[in-house]
């Protein structure tokens, strides 16, 4: 049962110096491309199960993918899909301490919609609600909805009005009409609102994706390939959120394999990428921009290995000591907080609870 007392999202999330979490519970596959014994299988059983694990273990938040069909391939990765604020309520009314959100792609909801779920999976969740907004980039998906897909800068221009009409409609208690490029309201207003607005998170790393972040977001949910790129990232956008007189905060994501030793780990993740499906992995590079034929080959091998493994995030491989030595390198790198894959996921957070975690808390990095 959800507690009445729980500390609101934005302190649980801040409560440890490197915030850790879990990435795709809601969607088959969950962040992998393969078919490697134990990828994920989504049912509300399995997505339920690991969430409380999580919560447990006491990890600080849960990020669900907005999928509305798959990348197709021979496994058509996230091609099963939970709704994420259907999903988030359920998961908030299983978990009690945990940050729960959902993920929005702004062109297929309603500034009013959005408001109204999202106050109400933060009633359910007594604060612990968090937004991640995406501006919508998969084709595919939009032609689903007969909306077309817009060029890159024009997504930001649509989410900077989509998402200050959110912000609005959670802060006013006096109807309001607005007048807009895209959007057109006469006396809006959504009761209940929340005690507090809910933490945003958004994953833009362009020059317009950091200007949404820095005038919208908490947390910045970058995509990575290593720590040094991380640091980079992280000073482009604390200078442009402190020019509006803000702070954000970045986190990334991938799949955690934990083995015995460095070969063991090597030998799991290396199962995850000889089951993969390289042409899903091709098909999610595609719609993002990612032409494979655009980079030199080791380049475009190696974009795809990330995406079969880790949905084009970092994988974390390694001993329990190398895992938190890459975790480690990522905090010194500015980068606030990492969430996880796992192949399976339960058994990754087994481990990681029992030989990884102990080895951040006493690097400083968990309380």
């Amino acid at each position: 049962m959800t507690s009445t007392t729980v500390s609101r999202g934005h302190h649980v999330l801040t409560e440890h110096p490197f915030a850790l979490g879990l990435f795709g519970l809601n969607v088959s596959g969950g962040i992998t491309m393969t078919s490697a014994e134990g990828a994920f299988e989504l049912s509300w059983e399995a997505t339920s199960r690991v969430a409380m694990q999580a919560d447990a273990l006491g990890l600080d938040l849960l990020v669900p993918v907005a999928r509305w069909r798959g990348y197709d391939g021979r496994l058509n990765p996230n091609g099963s899909t939970y709704e994420t604020f259907t999903w988030a309520a359920g998961i908030a009314a299983s978990t009690s301490r945990i940050v729960v959100a959902a993920t929005a792609h702004a062109p297929t909801l309603h500034p009013l919609v959005v408001a109204k779920q999202a106050s109400t999976v933060d009633a359910i969740a007594g604060g612990r609600f968090a937004l991640n907004a995406v501006m919508g980039w998969f084709s595919p998906e939009l032609d689903m909805f007969g909306i077309a897909t817009k060029e890159h800068d024009d997504r930001y221009r649509f989410g900077d009005e989509w998402m200050g009409l959110v912000d609005r409609l959670w802060a006013s208690s006096e109807p309001f009409d607005h007048a807009g490029d895209s959007f057109r309201m006469t006396g809006a207003i959504s009761e209940p609102r929340p005690p507090t607005r809910p933490l945003v998170l958004n994953a833009g790393a362009s020059p317009a994706g950091i200007e949404f972040t820095a005038r919208h977001a908490d947390v910045n949910f970058a995509t990575l390939m290593s720590a040094e790129q991380g640091s980079q990232l992280v000073e482009s956008i604390t200078k442009a959120a402190e020019s509006v007189g803000r702070k954000v905060r970045v986190m990334t994501y991938g799949t955690v394999v934990i083995g015995d030793d460095e070969a063991d780990a090597r030998r799991r993740y290396q199962e995850i990428l000889d089951h993969g499906d390289a042409e899903a992995a091709r098909n999610f590079m595609h719609y993002l921009g990612l032409n494979s034929s655009s980079f030199e080959a080791q380049i475009a091998a190696a974009l795809e290995e990330h995406f079969i493994t880790s949905g084009g995030g970092l994988p974390i491989v390694g001993s329990a000591e190398q895992v938190a030595d890459q975790l480690t390198a990522l905090h010194e790198a500015g980068v606030s907080g990492f969430l996880m894959g796992g192949v399976p996921y339960d058994g990754m957070l087994d481990r990681f609870g029992t030989e990884v975690l102990p080895l951040l808390t006493e690097r400083g990095l968990r309380n």
